[in-house]
């Protein structure tokens, strides 16, 4: 029997799937239909869509089980991968197959790509189920007996024993080796006081925890299959897991915290990248001490670049109150300044912070303004003025999902943030908050390590890490390939992304254009250090640099260059 599973991708607040990272979606079903006895053949629809009409017809003809999972409840612009569109579905199910098409993911919340618009529920002629619960639970009773339930659940127990099985699909991803897996910890949102407006994690389960013994066994079948980066990502809030629930939200528990990730480390020792994502500010301001413990633990076995994402939203108090947002502008500042206190360490010389928060504010919510976008700014200059650092700053378009409490709420206090407004106010923030933020943590002499290059522009290698919202970085490199894995120091930066050249630099064999990228070198410069060649010793390169006009810039380059003693 044959299975195809297509990714189509998914974003969620509490799940990303987009290339480089796999989502638990798709390997949830893969482990159903193994446990079933199916052979899956994996696509992304970015594959999906290079593949022949030829090999697309054969794979869907031969199918028994077509799994399509797709859906966007966050908007956000992905350089890794283009997520499924309703037309490429609508073609997919119109097709003649062997077998039955699922359809699974947030794509049963509604459809839309943009951020600024309203979500339609969708259901294209040719679908033969759309799951609205757990996919994998509905996939499992529908193998065994026939009947579909689409909103079926599964529980953590039933979880621990399929999701190993799906592990190895991941050799088929385009991307594998050099991909991410999304790992879930709890699902649901663990607030007691109400939600925000635009929720839908939330609004899709109760809050429940699973086990560090779950993970942990997930994590280590994953490492044998050759993932070595994770991300604890399926989770509305890091710092509820484990924790212990009181009248004023979850209590986190340092303990716990530092269990779970011990246990990763065991389970995958020599993985290269532990990273997190959701946070939710409240509870730090709710419980700082406990916080601080948590935070302690994470930086203890996290990798560097890990960042927390902090559900800031709208720092308007009319705003906050209206949409129930988190937190009010004292208490952000309060969670940043705590996890700056923690996390703004560099575990090896030059290395990023180990641990920084990340910023997510959405325009559109009921009721705001042009005076929201004041606070908001006024937020930011708060930062700026402690001397504060934040991994990112996102802005979002609020996504309207049919049924939702913002639908409802923007129908008598409609958003009145016009075009111009925002543009102004996002503007601002790319040419003044931004910069100065990645110059906290990313000043020059940065070291980058694993920069997969991705594609090139001129003298230019654009490339990632594998991370959590990895920086873009222009690596001034005219003669190495896409596709190869580079260590890269950082040169200079713009609003969102780096600079830098490939570490270290052989300085008897390296271009001019490389020389000249150099911070204070230059055209002119470059030249010099060029007609000195070749360099015998490193204080050969440091007398030839500290005689180019610039008092101790031999000892602020030197670290750039490879050792010629």
């Amino acid at each position: 029997m044959n299975a195809l599973i297509i990714d189509g991708y998914v974003d969620e607040p509490a799940c990303f799937g987009v290339p480089p990272y796999i989502s638990p979606y798709v390997r949830y079903a893969a482990g159903v239909l193994c446990a079933h006895g199916y052979a899956a053949t994996y696509r992304t629809c970015d594959v999906w869509r290079t593949s022949s009409e030829e090999e697309r017809k054969e794979l869907l003809r031969s199918s028994d089980i077509v799994f399509v999972v797709m859906g966007l409840t966050v908007p956000g612009r992905y350089r890794g991968g283009s997520p499924l569109t309703l037309r490429e579905l609508e073609t997919i199910a119109r097709s003649p197959r062997g077998g039955q098409l699922i359809l699974a993911g947030p794509v049963h919340a509604g459809y839309t790509l943009r951020g600024g618009t309203h979500a339609v529920k969708i259901l294209p002629e040719g679908v033969d189920f759309l799951a609205t619960g757990d996919p994998e639970a509905s996939l499992d009773i529908f193998l065994r007996s026939g009947e579909w339930r689409s909103d079926a659940r599964r529980n953590y127990r039933q979880l621990d024993e399929i999701a190993p099985l799906g592990a190895e699909i991941v050799r088929q991803h385009p991307m594998y080796p050099d991909i991410i897996a999304e790992m879930e910890l709890s699902r649901g949102c663990d607030r007691i006081d109400g939600r925000c407006s635009f929720c839908t994690e939330g609004a899709s389960a109760l809050y429940e925890e699973r086990s560090a013994a779950g993970i942990a066994s997930e994590v280590r079948t994953l490492a044998s299959c050759g993932v070595r980066a994770f991300r604890l990502g399926r989770c509305a809030n890091i710092l509820a897991w484990g924790g212990q629930p009181t009248n004023k939200g979850i209590r986190p528990n340092p303990v716990r915290m530092e269990e779970l990730y011990a246990s990763i480390r065991t389970a995958a020792p020599d993985l290269s990248v532990l990273h997190t994502d959701n946070c939710n500010p409240l509870t730090i301001a709710n419980f700082p001490d406990e916080s601080y413990g948590c935070l302690e633990a994470i930086v203890r076995h996290n990798t560097e670049g890990d960042g927390l994402s902090l559900g800031i939203e709208c720092m308007d108090p009319g705003v906050y109150s209206l949409n129930g947002l988190k937190v009010s502008l004292e208490e952000a500042v309060s969670a940043v300044r705590l996890i700056n206190e923690v996390g703004f360490i560099r575990k090896t010389p030059n290395a990023l912070p180990s641990l920084l928060p990340g910023l997510n504010f959405i325009v559109g919510l009921a009721s705001d303004s042009k005076e929201s976008l004041v606070w908001n700014e006024k937020f930011l200059r708060t930062l700026l003025d402690e001397n504060l650092a934040v991994r990112r700053i996102n802005i979002r378009r609020a996504m309207v999902f049919p049924g939702s409490r913002l639908e409802g709420l923007l129908r008598e206090n409609p958003s009145r943030v016009k075009e111009r407004e925002y543009r102004r106010w996002k503007e601002w923030v790319r040419a003044e908050a931004d910069p100065a933020m990645l110059a906290r943590v990313a000043p020059d002499g940065t070291l980058l390590r694993g920069v997969i290059a991705e594609e090139r522009s001129g003298n230019l290698l654009f490339g990632r890490q594998l991370g959590s919202y990895p920086p873009l970085v222009g690596i001034v490199s005219p003669e190495r390939e896409v596709g190869e894995k580079l260590d890269v120091m950082i040169t200079d930066r713009g609003s969102r992304s780096l600079t830098g050249i490939v570490h270290p630099l052989d300085i008897n064999t390296c271009s001019r254009t490389e020389l000249s990228a150099l911070p204070g070198i230059g055209k002119a410069r470059a030249e010099r250090l060029t007609a000195g060649r070749p360099y015998a010793s490193q204080e050969d390169i440091k007398k030839s640099l500290e005689a180019l006009d610039a008092p101790r810039i031999g000892e602020k380059l030197i670290g750039y260059f490879r050792k010629t003693d």
